[in-house]
């Protein structure tokens, strides 16, 4: 599995991975669900995306972060992750440093485990220390993804279990 950056030579095969989200009524955790949103096509969610990583480009209260997404061996887009540079209150809570989704027909093949375990490696060439990664009480799956990279829990806050991960 590969996790990268997004370019425009990815837009059909993202296009269709995004409608395969909204067929299942799937929220596109790791960032690109609310770039996505906002934009008016793809490549505007690509400068969009790219923006996001300068602080000079955020919204007041928003946090820099690198969005990323993962393909299998022969191409096929498997999901999303956002590498969050730094926390703000929300994300100290709820959402962490990283946020990750993988496609609906993918799930439950590893891949969320092994682009958690990229995510993670980023995150420590960034300089962060320990990396807080959040899932829902009702995520079971997200869960023993993170914990499978070594998650500690350390609390649960409304329905939110908050786990760290030591980088060093």
């Amino acid at each position: 599995m590969e996790l990268r950056r997004p370019t425009l030579e990815d837009k059909e095969a993202i296009l269709e991975m995004i409608a395969e989200f909204d067929a299942a009524k799937s929220y596109m955790h790791g960032g690109m669900g609310s770039a996505w949103k906002r934009a008016k096509d793809y490549e505007d969610c690509l400068k969009i995306v790219e923006q996001q990583e300068d602080d000079a480009n955020l919204p007041v209260g928003w946090v820099p972060a690198i969005k990323f997404l993962s393909f299998d061996e022969t191409g096929l887009p498997l999901g999303f992750l956002a590498l969050r540079l730094s926390l703000n209150d929300k994300l100290f809570v709820e959402g962490g440093h990283i946020g990750y989704s993988i496609r609906p027909s993918e799930r439950g093949k590893g891949y969320a485990k092994e682009s958690l375990r990229q995510g993670l490696q980023v995150a420590k060439g960034k300089s962060i220390k320990r990396a807080l990664v959040t899932c829902s009480t009702e995520n079971p799956a997200s869960r023993a993804v993170i914990l499978a990279n070594g998650g500690e829990l350390e609390d649960v806050r409304n329905g939110t279990e908050r786990y760290w991960i030591d980088l060093e």
